[in-house]
C-alpha cells in the first residue's frame, strides 16, 4: 500500500516538475501522449493556479474542467501569458473560443480573449460533463487552437477573419477543421479523437448538431489519418 502510494506521489512530483519546464524550454510536440486520467491530477489544481494563473481567470466551480483547462494548456505554451477567461454561458456549441468585446481599442499584444462553455444540454443534447476528463483536455485543445489563431492576427486581420467566418460555410469548415488539425500537432489528437467518437456515438445530440459536427470537423477518420501525418 505504502509502495503504491509513493509511487503515485513521485509520479505527480515529476508531472508538476516537467509541466514547469516545459514553459522555459524549447516545446516539443508529443503526439503519442497517454490518455489523461482525472485521479492522477486531482491535487495539482493549487500548483497551477499558483504557477500558470496569473492571465487567467476560470469562472467555474468545477474543479473538473479546471484541470482539463491546464492540462490543455501544458500543450500550447505559447498562450502562458495570453489573457483569457472561461465561463459557462448558454450557447448552441459545446465550447466557443473569441476575442473580447471591443478588441479593436487593444494592441494585438493586449488582446483579451473567452472560452465560453455551454451550461446546459437543451440546445444541443451535448454537455460538457458527459465528456470524460480526457475528452475534454481534447475539446478545450481545439478552443486554445482558435484562440492561437486570433492572437497571430492584426486587429484588421482579425475584422476580416470574423466577417468571412459569419458570413461564409466554406470559411467556417476551414476554420474548424484547422483548429483540430493545430490541436492534433500540439499533441491532443488521442483526447480529440475520444470526444469526438463520443459524439458521434452520443444518441442524445440533436440531428442539427450532428450534421455540423460532420459537415465543419474533421471526422474520426480524418483525425486519424492526421495524427499519422503528423505524429511520426
Amino acid at each position: 500500500m505504502w509502495r503504491l502510494l509513493f509511487s503515485f506521489c513521485f509520479l505527480q512530483l515529476v508531472n508538476l516538475v516537467s509541466f514547469s519546464q516545459e514553459f522555459h524550454s524549447d516545446f516539443k510536440i508529443d503526439c503519442d501522449t497517454n490518455v489523461y486520467l482525472l485521479e492522477a491530477y486531482q491535487d495539482s489544481l493549487p500548483f497551477y493556479e499558483k504557477h500558470f494563473g496569473r492571465t487567467k481567470k476560470i469562472n467555474i466551480r468545477d474543479k473538473k474542467l479546471k484541470l482539463a483547462f491546464y492540462v490543455a494548456l501544458r500543450h500550447y505554451p505559447e498562450l502562458k501569458d495570453v489573457h483569457m477567461s472561461v465561463d459557462l454561458k448558454k450557447i448552441s456549441a459545446t465550447m466557443m473560443a473569441q476575442p473580447t468585446f471591443g478588441f479593436l481599442f487593444h494592441k494585438q499584444e493586449n488582446r483579451r480573449y473567452q472560452i465560453f462553455v455551454n451550461k446546459t444540454q437543451a440546445n444541443n443534447g451535448m454537455y460538457y460533463k458527459d465528456l470524460t476528463f480526457n475528452s475534454q483536455v481534447g475539446w478545450i485543445g481545439h478552443e486554445f487552437a482558435h484562440i492561437l489563431d486570433y492572437s497571430q492576427k492584426s486587429n484588421k486581420e482579425l475584422l476580416v477573419f470574423i466577417s468571412k467566418y459569419v458570413s461564409s460555410k466554406r470559411e467556417l469548415k476551414k476554420t474548424e477543421c484547422e483548429a483540430d488539425r493545430v490541436a492534433i500537432k500540439h499533441g491532443l489528437g488521442k483526447q480529440l479523437l475520444e470526444g469526438t467518437n463520443f459524439f458521434y456515438n452520443n444518441k442524445r445530440i440533436s440531428k442539427v448538431y450532428r450534421e455540423k459536427k460532420k459537415n465543419y470537423y474533421l471526422s474520426p477518420e480524418q483525425i486519424v489519418t492526421e495524427m499519422a501525418e503528423n505524429c511520426d
